[in-house]
């Protein structure tokens, strides 16, 4: 059975698309096939895996909704493309992305593209990933109407534990209108290296009023995941021994063991 999980986080600079990549990669490790689904305009997770979508001519995201909006019969796998390095599948995205949001603005279903785009190739994967912008903004809300769960990265300062809410209260509002069984899959705490009393005191705060759905793996920051990236590669593949890439590791064995709850 298809799992789909958007990782979500309305603010930048929280380790998000490379958590995509990572537990994308980690899970392809234990056999899973995987598809990332790119839905930023900035087109990280694409360049991220040596995808990046070249041009106005390349096949992304943003047209596969487009077809989907205007009833156009296309092919599941149109578009997707096989990772460089890692074994896993990626739908790429690119700045065109934020013009098709902003044309959904009158658009009575314009939030449920993404959803009719993931029933679509559901089938040939087990895991489905996206990769949301850092809004809470149209796209974001496709993929909330399209997923099952949301993983949230959250660097704790008090800003970031506020924005925890924010998206909590938000997919609240998706289950009630349009996606009942929409769950938060975890929280992720990231950015632990040399952290202030005030962030150890908030991610205190936040395994106390989230529990068990606070992820055990915390994860510190390293330069070789950029270093990664750039190679078109995910850390696991690029460096499997740096820490970072251990602590990963560590979080896709947490992914698995709540399927197997």
């Amino acid at each position: 059975m298809t799992k789909v999980i958007a990782i979500v986080n309305q603010k930048g600079g929280v380790a998000k698309t490379t958590t995509a990549i990572n537990v994308g990669a980690g899970l392809a490790k234990h056999n899973k096939r995987v598809l990332l689904i790119d839905l930023d305009g900035q087109g990280n997770l694409s360049r991220g895996l040596g995808c990046k979508a070249k041009g106005r001519s390349q096949y992304t995201i943003r047209d596969a909704l487009i077809n989907i909006q205007m009833g156009i019969p296309t092919a599941p796998d149109k578009g997707i493309l096989k990772a460089r390095f890692d074994p896993v599948c990626v739908m790429p995205c690119n700045i065109q992305i934020d013009a098709f949001a902003l044309s959904l603005k009158e658009d009575p279903n314009r939030q449920v593209y993404l959803r009719r785009y993931v029933n679509t190739v559901r089938q040939y994967f087990d895991y489905i990933l996206i990769d949301c912008s850092p809004s809470l903004g149209v796209m974001t809300q496709n993929a909330l109407v399209a997923t099952d769960s949301v993983m949230i990265p959250v660097d704790p300062e008090f800003f970031g534990a506020e924005g925890v809410e924010q998206i909590v209260a938000t997919m609240t509002d998706v289950q009630r209108s349009m996606n009942p069984a929409l769950y938060l899959e975890g929280i992720i705490i990231v950015r632990r290296n040399n952290v202030s009393r005030e962030k150890r005191t908030t991610a205190k705060n936040l395994r106390i009023r989230y529990g068990s759905k606070v992820y055990q793996t915390e994860l510190p920051t390293s330069v070789k995941a950029s270093e990664a990236s750039a190679h078109g590669m995910s850390l696991l593949r690029y460096m499997s021994w740096n820490h970072l890439a251990k602590m990963y590791a560590s979080l896709v064995e947490e992914v698995l063991a709540n399927e197997r709850h």
